[in-house]
């Protein structure tokens, strides 16, 4: 019974469900103290939308959530049961990802109740909420004491205490971290009286003077730090955050995220302490456990405030999490050895199977069948066989085959010699098919950048190049999990390598040098590599060729823990700065940088494309010697056929055959019916 009594407990805690509350004396609303309490409270909660009531110490009683002229919903429970609400609500609500801010807690208690009993539980349910505290005569130390462990331990900012002195004196209390004087260090120094921002209360004609002042306190508490040394992860280079400056050389420009970063600073006035020792250190992702690693694990250890260029992964539970908007798409592509494929046009036009079997039938068909027929009746000549009166013989047969097989319409003539003439056209057949096909090709690509070159993922899996990444990008791809679904992105994805990349002008170096190796890098920094005057490479101006098609897209942010006030302030800078134009200002100068050193490249280093561009004038020659082949072949025929003519008549004149017996006039060529 007393565990089903528990269960129906919880679930009711977990739901919320407005507490009922014993009805209150009219005159507990009215008196001076409880009046200037709920008018502090009303103004307070401006844009909240529930109050939770935490009943933890009899000797103070609240009475101002009951009283207020703009009832909101009331949550109300004792100290001990909002402690299990919130070891529920952690183990049951694994998918929030907000911190909700519309929420207020009002608790009442001595400085041990309040420090150690309700302090820790509401900054691990919802630091980012309003909570007012409700105490009587707390001594000056105590309440630094307690603003010092709100902010400094537990992260609550938006904390303003309301120490009652006297019966109709409140003292209001609010602390502003960033305005406190600081070590030489940049270490924090303990708290005093003197570091809060107090306000003693007698009359409620005081209020509307002191309701403005708070409001206008609790504004402009992050607009202006102050010096305040605020914690940020960064990988800063000279340049660009992926380390291009060993390519750029002179030319430099201002990267986007140390821009916004150095208007944020100018703006709030922090002062900076960069974490920049580690390259690991200014990139956050998250492992497929949801483990937050690199600058997010900073972040959700409370151990840093900013990730200038931290990365998303993947959309796992980030709870303490607070990613700002995004200001822009990066795409990671690869550069690879330029003309890899050397003469492949020529392979592909010449040796693969097609043309192979091509070649050796036709010319098996060409030389052999002719050649088996004139070596048979060489042979038949030789033993005296006895032939058939009538022409249509063996070999007229096999060889008025060959004349069908090559669409030719007459009978080959009987003659060795007329028989090679067409052997020759057929066999200039033959080996200018494939001829025809690679200027085909080459006339349909006019260089060899399409042809020579590696142009697909799928065609960059099918070599053995060596598939490179800097450490700067490894962790981007080797957890970015769903997208590598796809065969080929996983594939090219178990070849990556980090080995030898610390350097990328190394290995720039190695791809134009050896070209047995491809690297992956920012799309928008492909113009700048391509235009790179690559001068510690003697001769080798060009050597480098990259694939359209990204492997992976993600997105470059600025992350902040949730609990940090930072978050709306830092959100509006960036999204001004994104509206006013900086990431345009920031691809036009990449821009105006490739531009630069294309301009310096070609006035220093004036070369001559290694490929031909084939075009009419390149093929005249191939016409001629096909029409020379064509009146040479032609020539011999008619030859040919003047000398039989010629040799036909001058034999009728000298020979008088009988009347009786018709002659049989030959034809070298008789069309065939």
């Amino acid at each position: 019974m007393k565990q089903a009594c528990s269960c129906v407990l919880l679930v009711l805690l977990w739901q919320r469900v407005t507490a009922v509350l014993d009805p209150l004396r009219h005159n507990d609303c009215h008196s001076r103290a409880v009046s200037m309490e709920t008018q502090i409270l009303d103004n307070y909660l401006t844009d909240q939308h529930t109050v939770t009531v935490i009943e933890s110490c009899t000797e103070i009683p609240i009475m101002s959530p009951y009283c207020l002229h703009n009832p909101v919903p009331l949550n109300a429970f004792t100290l001990h049961r909002f402690q299990a609400f919130v070891h529920q609500s952690l183990e049951l609500t694994t998918q929030e990802l907000e911190y909700r801010t519309n929420e207020c807690f009002v608790g009442s208690g001595h400085m041990d109740d309040l420090l150690t009993e309700l302090l820790p539980y509401l900054s691990e349910y919802n630091p980012r909420a309003k909570v007012m505290l409700i105490t009587q005569e707390m001594a000056d130390q105590e309440l630094a004491d307690l603003f010092h462990a709100a902010w400094y331990r537990y992260r609550l900012l938006q904390l303003i205490v309301l120490n009652h002195r006297a019966n109709d004196t409140i003292e209001s209390c609010l602390f502003n971290p960033f305005r406190k004087a600081l070590s030489p260090e940049l270490r924090y120094l303990p708290t005093g009286k003197s570091d809060l921002h107090c306000r003693l209360l007698t009359d409620g004609q005081q209020l509307d003077a002191y309701n403005r002042e708070l409001n206008h306190f609790i504004d402009d508490r992050v607009y202006n730090l102050n010096g305040y040394p605020l914690n940020i992860a960064m990988h800063v280079s000279n340049g660009s955050t992926s380390a291009y400056d060993c390519i750029l050389g002179t030319v430099s420009f201002t990267d986007i995220d140390q821009e916004i970063l150095s208007i944020m600073q100018k703006q709030m006035n922090f002062s900076l302490i960069l974490h920049k020792n580690e390259l690991e250190l200014s990139i956050g992702y998250i492992h497929q456990n949801g483990t937050p690693v690199g600058a997010l694990g900073l972040i959700e250890q409370n151990a840093i405030d900013l990730a200038a260029n931290s990365r998303i992964i993947h959309n796992y539970d980030t709870r303490n999490l607070l990613y700002l908007h995004y200001i822009s798409t990066e795409k990671l592509v690869f550069i690879t050895p330029r003309n890899y494929f050397r003469n492949r046009d020529k392979t592909q036009v010449f040796i693969n199977p097609f043309s192979v079997a091509y070649m050796l039938t036709n010319v098996l068909l060409s030389f052999g069948v002719p050649m088996i027929i004139f070596l048979l009746e060489y042979a038949a000549r030789r033993l005296d066989v006895p032939r058939e009166p009538s022409s249509h013989t063996f070999g007229t047969k096999v060889l008025n085959l060959v004349g069908i097989i090559y669409n030719v319409s007459v009978k080959l003539p009987r003659a060795d010699r007329k028989r090679w003439i067409i052997v020759g056209l057929l066999v200039y057949n033959i080996v200018s098919y494939p001829i025809w096909q690679g200027v085909t090709i080459r006339y349909l690509h006019p260089s060899n950048q399409q042809v020579n070159n590696i142009n697909s993922l799928e065609e960059l899996i099918e070599t053995e190049l060596e598939l490179k990444v800097s450490h700067y990008h490894e962790h981007i791809v080797r957890h970015e999990g769903p997208h590598f679904q796809s065969p080929v992105y996983s594939a090219l994805s178990g070849r990556l390598s980090t080995r030898n990349t610390s350097s990328l002008r190394d290995s720039i170096e190695q791809i134009i040098m050896h070209g047995n190796s491809a690297l992956l890098i920012a799309e928008e920094y492909v113009p700048l590599v391509l235009a790179g005057n690559y001068r510690w490479i003697p001769g080798k101006p060009d050597g480098i060729w990259p694939i359209q098609k990204p492997i992976y897209e993600f997105y470059k942010s600025m992350a902040v823990p949730k609990t940090s006030p930072f978050a709306g302030t830092f959100n509006a800078i960036v999204l001004h700065c994104v509206e006013a134009g900086m990431n345009d200002r920031f691809k036009h100068q990449l821009e105006t940088a490739v531009q630069l050193m294309q301009i310096r490249r070609i006035r220093e280093h004036p070369s001559v494309p290694d490929y031909i561009v084939f075009n009419m004038e390149h093929l005249l020659p191939l016409f001629i010697f096909y029409f020379a082949m064509l009146l040479l072949s032609g020539g011999m025929f008619l030859i040919e056929l003047a000398v039989h003519a010629f040799q036909a008549s001058r034999a009728r004149s000298q020979q008088r055959a009988p009347l009786s017996v018709p002659v049989e006039e030959y034809v070298p060529f008789e069309f065939v019916h």
